[in-house]
């Protein structure tokens, strides 16, 4: 089944965002590597992110040739961090698992007004600021308010071309001090079109050397089917 508009007529976002969240988070469950777990929303550092993807312990990573293999990122921006910039990485404030990895589904809420769409850039870039890899999914069709757009601007960055409202996003951050302290962002983006089909992302777990595939689709159609959602 393609994807639907939203909002949507049928079906109410808020019961739509809250089963799709869980069913990412049972997804990641099946696909993550051991040492690897990802929880629904929590409230971490002053922020909760829909889906949270946290490290138990440093491991080393697996032969790049297990891995499914990824084309070029759509771009690459430096983020210039200060001097002193205290990179310590974010832990839970449950247990001492570090969050490595974040998802973010955008409500019609993160983007009805400009300075909603702001503070949700701010949260963006406050996590790939201290090396939290992301991703982000947007399928609100209204507000139209271009979110990829802005979170380009606040990474330097200027698009192209016009960018359509719906898309989904994975940003790859990398820590390095080398000429100074930055983060290199790697952005693998794609449209998203109602009717059309939902990609397979990747989701970063240590630096680029260790991703997993989320396949959105399927945990759209699992949504779907769990809630008995039937959107117009």
């Amino acid at each position: 089944m393609p994807l639907h508009t939203w909002p949507n007529a049928r079906v109410a976002w808020k019961s739509f965002h809250q089963l799709w969240i869980a069913k990412i988070t049972e997804h990641l469950n099946q696909i993550l590597p051991a040492g690897f777990q990802a929880r629904p929303e929590e409230l971490i550092i002053g922020i909760a992110p829909d889906v949270l993807v946290m490290e138990e312990e440093p491991l080393a990573p697996p032969d790049p040739a297990t891995l499914t293999a990824l084309g070029e990122a759509t771009f690459t921006a430096i983020l210039t961090l200060p001097a002193d910039y205290p990179f310590v990485g974010v832990y839970s404030q449950r247990d001492a698992n570090r969050l490595v990895a974040a998802i973010e589904v955008i409500s019609p809420g993160n983007k009805d007004r400009l300075s909603a769409a702001q503070n949700f850039v701010n949260k963006a870039i406050l996590l790939l600021q201290d090396g939290v890899h992301l991703m982000v999914i947007d399928v609100i069709r209204d507000p139209a308010y271009a979110m990829r757009q802005a979170l380009l601007r606040e990474l330097g960055l200027k698009a192209q071309q016009e960018q359509t409202p719906l898309w989904a996003a994975s940003y790859c951050a990398l820590p390095e001090d080398d000429p100074h302290p930055h983060i290199t962002v790697r952005e693998w983006a794609e449209e998203l079109r109602p009717g059309g089909t939902l990609p397979a992302l990747p989701l970063f777990l240590q630096y680029d050397q260790w991703w997993v595939m989320v396949d959105l689709e399927a945990t759209y159609q699992a949504t779907l089917r769990a809630g008995r959602y039937k959107p117009a």
